[in-house]
């Protein structure tokens, strides 16, 4: 069994190419597009049974073949090693404190490629992380936001972390494990995302960790959330909110209603305030008057 990407679809046959760069054509099967991922048996290889008049050919051809392929599996190594960023990224994980910080890991928990999600993330020096090991790299990454103030005085750090296909419960505990260790004197909310929750939060452009906890919230934690803000934050949450939409529609629609009767409150507050006002000046006068 090989693993290998649509290249072209044929009329008869299906163009692939496999995880070492080699270029083959499969019987044609299912509904398949181009760029999917496909798993392929070695029966699947299709053979061109109409045409015997390139045999001979066919026989100088393969042993080529067989050496551009060995060629391939020599190069690759040497070119990952000088291009780690091109490798591909087998895991996402997100540290979000002030600065929103993304690392892409292989599935040797090595970090391909890091960077900065938020104003405050892009301008934090992390280029030195890439290429370091996961544990390596979070170290890393807590003395550069310890120096730069963003850890401490009771700040808490959301992680979020997804796999780029099937999960390995093995590789997420070593995550889970290194979180802990790393980040042991603060308060650290770990979750654990998708595939498709990591495309969403990418189009939304906020990180993974902020996009599940924000699913996390039902419509009473939203509730208790916003009840917990002043008129001020609120509307400061919602003028954010309108220039780079992070909240779902729902978590939306709380916000505003929420915002609205404060206001409604507020207002009530005032005139009730003004009444009483009115009703002591008036009061007032009839005192002097009776004098």
């Amino acid at each position: 069994m090989f693993k290998a990407v649509v290249m072209e679809i044929k009329d008869n046959y299906i163009i692939v190419m496999k995880e070492g760069g080699e270029v083959v054509r499969i019987n044609k099967k299912g509904n398949l597009k181009v760029g999917e991922t496909i798993f392929c048996l070695d029966e699947d290889i299709y053979i061109d049974t109409r045409n015997n008049k390139n045999r001979s050919l066919k026989t100088w051809l393969i042993p080529l073949g067989a050496v551009a392929a060995l060629m391939i599996i020599l190069i690759n190594p040497i070119f990952n090693m000088f291009s780690p960023g091109l490798n591909n990224t087998y895991a996402v994980l997100t540290f979000d404190v002030n600065p929103s910080i993304e690392f892409d890991l292989n599935d040797g928990g090595k970090i391909i490629n890091v960077k900065g999600l938020n104003d405050d993330g892009k301008i934090l020096d992390i280029k030195s992380i890439k290429g370091l090991t996961v544990e390596e790299g979070s170290n890393k990454l807590k003395e550069l936001l310890t120096n730069e103030n963003y850890l401490g005085n009771g700040n808490s750090v959301l992680v979020g972390f997804s796999f780029l296909g099937t999960d390995n419960m093995e590789f997420q505990e070593r995550i889970e494990n290194m979180v802990k260790t790393t980040f042991n004197e603060t308060n650290v909310a770990f979750m654990k995302g998708t595939e498709e929750s990591l495309s969403m939060a990418k189009e939304q452009g906020i990180s993974l960790g902020k996009y599940e906890a924000i699913l996390k919230l039902d419509e009473d934690g939203l509730e208790e959330a916003f009840e917990n803000l002043s008129t001020q934050e609120l509307l400061e949450l919602l003028k954010v909110n309108n220039s780079n939409v992070f909240l779902n529609e729902d978590a939306l629609d709380e916000l505003q209603d929420e915002i609205e009767d404060r206001l409604e409150d507020e207002n009530d507050d005032d005139y009730e305030d003004d009444e009483d006002e009115d009703n002591d000046d008036d009061n007032d006068n009839y005192d002097e008057d009776d004098d």
